[in-house]
């Protein structure tokens, strides 16, 4: 009979990396690798990949951990170009569960209480699950940390307040250039983590909201949300000449935003700052336009100072929402015993079944052939007795030999005879 599989995970964060700016390097290479070693994997019977744009997770189900633990290993020492330093590390089992409803609850956010991350987490599980990478194991394992996630945001305050990667970049821009009203804003970006900084902008009162990206339609989607104006990328240049702050928050893996193009935008208004925040991992914006005067470039490595001032404000909050993973642990635990002993206690009913119906039968072939029924009924008794004890007696008296006196008292104790089993000790 197979038993329950067991999980492994490996995990490259901002907490791990020691910031932002070590993940620049290191997600884009190793989450493709990662990717098609779990894919290829014999070993591997179902995976969930979580990538955002401050960390990179993988949790497998797998008959045997110790191998894919060393594969992972094999996979991040190969693709992660420093040999001096590990910004990474694999969890098993109940520790790689626990972690996840961290992670879910918002705790081990570069913003703790956060809400995307629930969000890009059951986006990452369906979409394993369309992929087919997702069996019982860790269909259960989703569910119950989405539900952890929805208890902690029911249940304590971790989340109230705006708090996001997108709240902290606009937070920042003000800390930088003051109010943004009458200001004009460009965002180069339409996905998710662009939708978060356009809904933190609604109230600061720009003059004019520019949204560009890859996909046009999409950027005309967000700038209709926010009464702005959609610009196509090879418009890219003016967008930003009139820009007082631009906001990247893309999914490419190069510079969307080049020297040159700054270089070009800034020719048409020398003596007028700009500030550009590029929350995209890896960045998406040449490091070398700080080179160009009256430029400065800020990334999420900026946002370190915002998020330890919101860890210290939700210090309780992350008491409380620690408090419900306990809980929900334990409840883990609680149902794994539970199913120990249920898968036992089934086996252990077949077996009583089938001697029961085997020695039924012969009774009835006896009695059908005229044997005295008393007799018939006496023998089945001892029969049935004798073949469900048989194995239980061997086993005992085989522990007793061993010295095993746990086993022992152990079987007094299932078979309720532990107060007989104490008395006769004392007579």
């Amino acid at each position: 009979m197979r038993g329950p599989l067991m999980l492994v995970s490996l995990h490259i964060t901002h907490s791990s990396a020691g910031g932002m700016e070590c993940l620049n390097d290191i997600i884009p290479g190793i989450e493709d690798a990662v990717g098609k070693a779990l894919a290829e994997s014999k070993d591997v019977e179902e995976y969930v990949i979580i990538r955002t744009c401050n960390r990179l997770e993988a949790y497998v189900a797998t008959d045997d951990n110790h191998d894919v633990r060393l594969m992972m290993e094999r996979i991040v020492k190969k693709t992660i170009p420093y040999s001096d330093r590990e910004f990474w590390y694999i969890l098993q089992d109940n520790e790689c569960i626990k972690h996840l409803f961290t992670v879910v609850c918002g705790i081990d956010s570069l913003i703790v209480g956060e809400d995307q991350i629930q969000h890009q987490t059951r986006d990452a599980f369906m979409k394993a699950q369309k992929e087919g990478h997702v069996g019982k194991s860790l269909y259960a394992l989703f569910n119950n940390a989405i539900i952890v996630g929805k208890r902690v945001r029911t249940e304590t305050e971790l989340n109230k307040g705006a708090v996001s990667v997108g709240y902290a970049a606009i937070e920042l821009a003000e800390k930088e250039i003051g109010s943004l009203d009458g200001k004009n804003i460009a965002i180069i970006g339409a996905g998710d983590m662009a939708g978060v900084i356009a809904k933190n902008l609604v109230g600061k009162g720009p003059e004019t909201v520019f949204v560009s990206n890859r996909t046009f339609e999409r950027a005309q989607e967000l700038a209709k949300e926010l009464g702005g104006t959609a610009v196509t990328l090879d418009r890219l240049d003016g967008m930003i000449a009139r820009s007082d702050l631009v906001l990247v928050a893309t999914s490419a893996k190069h510079d969307v935003v080049t020297k040159e193009n700054v270089e070009r935008a800034m020719a048409e208004r020398p003596d007028r700052p700009l500030l550009m925040i590029d929350v995209s991992v890896p960045t998406n914006i040449a490091k070398d336009v700080v080179e160009i005067p009256n430029v400065k470039l800020s990334t999420m490595a900026a946002l370190d100072a915002i998020a330890a001032e919101n860890v210290a404000k939700r210090k309780g909050e992350i008491s409380a929402a620690e408090r419900i993973i306990r809980q929900e642990m334990q409840k883990i635990e609680d149902e794994r015993k539970a199913r120990d002993a249920n898968i036992t206690i089934r086996e252990f009913s077949i077996m009583c079944e089938r001697i029961r119906s085997e020695e039924a039968a012969m009774a009835k072939s006896y009695l059908g052939n005229g044997d005295d029924p008393d007799k018939v009924i006496d023998d089945m008794s001892h029969a049935i007795v004798k073949m469900i004890s048989a194995e239980f007696i061997k086993n005992l008296r085989r522990a007793a030999l061993d010295g095993d006196s746990e086993t022992v008292e152990a079987a007094a104790r299932l078979f309720g005879l532990i107060k007989e089993h104490n008395d006769k000790e004392k007579e």
